[in-house]
């Protein structure tokens, strides 16, 4: 099995693979012998936690083939991979070529080939590289075709098989025109976060994007006006909130402004704060219970709720409970969320957390806009 532990999600192109889109998802996994691991720098903000993750995996006896920054391309840093038993690595600065990764992955080095690699400096971690796709082809849009009919089509090995057109059998042309093709990276969860005004959306919002944070799930939070949350949050938290759209780069999106441009039908998840009062609370579900594609998609959050009170569960609609907890109001003056605090607060919130995590990794979600396809040279 491939596993791929990268920043983007390349199942489509690797056909059968495994993304490990989280560092809690390598830990998690058994590896076995047949096993192969890709995994990037960039994953891991500590060297130590990276060094002690590789050779976990290593230990199981899977193979690693590891991505890094040019920048850290030190004679030290590979010694110390291939202590590791790992010879298959590649520096690189702002792209990855993945014609490059498919060569390494079908062309194992053993421990004779490292020799060469054991030189230069290390400097400071730079941005991820693009990841993008060199090849030679008229047909545009560019399309991958499926593993087992280029496989068989061609005869060439699983990472070489990559276009299933006449053209890649037939004489090498005098001229053809090389295409990069930059794969996008994976779309944000976009979270709707509605209620009444003052049923605590923000309160709700700003939880979740701690433990969005500490999931490895870089968050943001729009509302439409800042200032009561500013005045709960520190300066580390304050840079994550935003009155309009975020720039790109985060993986999570919530959303609790009342009169959000995003369609209902281009949310990925919609979760309705509201109080403990089971009259409203039914309205509510009658509601939404004739918006069927919204529905799975609902969560009913019942914030304030009295621990020991009986209640009132629905059917139709998943529904959650979060306690009225006093100390709240203390984290707001310390202007550090409660769940940071508080593990068993924090408990209460993680169900909607999985669902966030399981919608970012989900193959059939909505992705981004396709990639960016561009002729780069021509050939001779």
């Amino acid at each position: 099995m491939l596993y791929l532990a990268l920043g983007s999600d390349l199942r489509e192109r690797y056909k059968e693979s495994v993304w490990l889109a989280y560092v809690q998802q390598i830990e998690r996994t058994e590896f076995c012998a047949s096993d192969t691991l890709v995994v990037c720098e960039w994953m891991f903000t500590r060297r130590d936690v990276l060094m002690q993750t590789l050779s976990q995996v290593r230990n199981q006896g899977a193979r690693v083939v590891f991505i890094g920054s040019s920048l850290h391309e030190t004679e030290d840093f590979k010694r110390e991979l291939c202590q590791l038993g790992i010879y298959d690595f590649l520096f690189v600065g702002n792209e990855l070529v993945l014609q490059d990764l498919d060569h390494l992955l079908e062309h194992a080095r053993s421990i004779g080939d490292v020799d060469m690699y054991l030189q230069r400096e290390e400097a400071g971690l730079m941005e991820p590289p693009t990841l993008v796709d060199v090849f030679t082809t008229k047909d545009e849009p560019f399309s991958w075709s499926p593993l087992e009919d280029g496989s068989a089509k061609t005869g060439l090995s699983r990472f070489d098989a990559l276009l299933d057109s006449p053209e890649a059998q037939e004489p090498e042309q005098p001229v053809r025109t090389a295409h990069k093709f930059i794969w996008p990276d994976p779309s944000p969860v976009r979270v709707r976060i509605l209620g009444a005004r003052g049923c605590g959306k923000s309160f709700v919002a700003l939880q979740i994007a701690a433990l969005c944070q500490q999931n490895e799930l870089s968050t943001a939070i729009i509302e439409d006006d800042l200032t009561t949350l500013s005045r709960w949050c520190d300066e580390t938290w304050q840079s994550n909130l935003y009155s309009s759209e975020p720039p790109q780069g985060y993986r999570v999106i919530l959303d609790t402004r009342s009169d959000a441009s995003t369609q209902l039908s281009d949310v990925d998840l919609l979760l309705w704060v509201m109080w403990p009062d089971w009259t409203r609370m039914a309205e509510t579900v009658r509601a939404w219970s004739a918006e069927p594609e919204v529905q799975s998609r609902l969560i009913c959050l019942v914030n304030h709720h009295t621990p020991g009170v009986l209640r009132q569960d629905f059917s139709d609609v998943e529904t959650m409970y979060i306690p009225h907890e006093p100390r709240q109001f203390h984290a707001i003056r310390m202007k550090t969320p409660l769940v940071c605090l508080d593990v068993r607060f924090a408990k209460w919130l993680m169900p909607v957390v999985d669902r966030i995590s399981a919608c970012f990794v989900d193959p059939n979600r909505r992705g981004a806009e396709g990639g960016t396809l561009d002729a780069v040279a021509a050939g001779t």
